[in-house]
């Protein structure tokens, strides 16, 4: 992610870290063409995918510690949360879905009318091993991060728009498709290495 970070050290050398940010587009269709490439996922299956983590909000909470004195070793875990926007996408390609899967239920209204929203919730966990650089009399700090990331539950769902008028029972058949057929993908294979740069004064 492309963001903010807050850290505090405490007593005995122990962290506590927060950060806010957002997920490039670039990125988040990396993840997904992997699993596409792997075989994992075909080529419609990605693009739905694609669409559900699209301009994605980032948050972590991570605590640790540095092990060290002299050294800027650091250690770290924590919880770590990616929510989609709300991007748009196609209600063909959420139609073609359906029929794949036998379900008579479709989203109405002209084709050109606007999209879908479609929403996708990531919790996941991630642990890293980070080293800091002190510089300028100790207050510029330079942190280089490798880590991992590993996706344990997530949530998809649709909504309508007032060009696409659609039945509640319709809606919630189709979020509960969705759930059963997305979230797998995610919690599967979502497991990610995670490399960091960042760039901090110290107070």
């Amino acid at each position: 992610m492309v963001g903010a970070e807050g850290t505090l050290e405490l007593p005995y050398r122990i962290l506590v870290q927060a950060d806010l940010g957002w997920l490039p587009g670039p990125y988040a269709n990396t993840i997904i063409d992997v699993l596409g490439d792997f075989g994992v996922i075909d080529s419609f299956e990605q693009s739905l995918l694609k669409a559900a983590i699209q301009n994605s909000f980032a948050a972590r909470l991570s605590a640790g510690w540095r092990p060290f004195p002299k050294l800027g070793l650091e250690v770290l875990g924590g919880y770590s949360i990616l929510t989609a926007g709300g991007s748009v996408t196609n209600a063909d390609v959420v139609d073609s879905y359906l029929e794949s899967k036998g379900s008579s239920d479709r989203f109405t209204g002209s084709a050109s009318a606007a999209g879908i929203p479609l929403r996708a919730t990531l919790q996941s966990f991630h642990a890293s091993v980070d080293y800091r650089f002190l510089l300028l009399e100790d207050k510029l700090v330079l942190r280089a991060s490798l880590g991992y990331l590993q996706c344990f539950a997530s949530s998809t769902s649709v909504t309508a728009t007032p060009a696409r008028a659609v039945a509640q029972e319709t809606l919630n058949k189709l979020n509960a498709d969705l759930q059963a057929y997305m979230n797998p993908f995610f919690t599967q294979y979502v497991k990610i290495p995670v490399v960091g740069v960042y760039a901090a004064y110290r107070f």
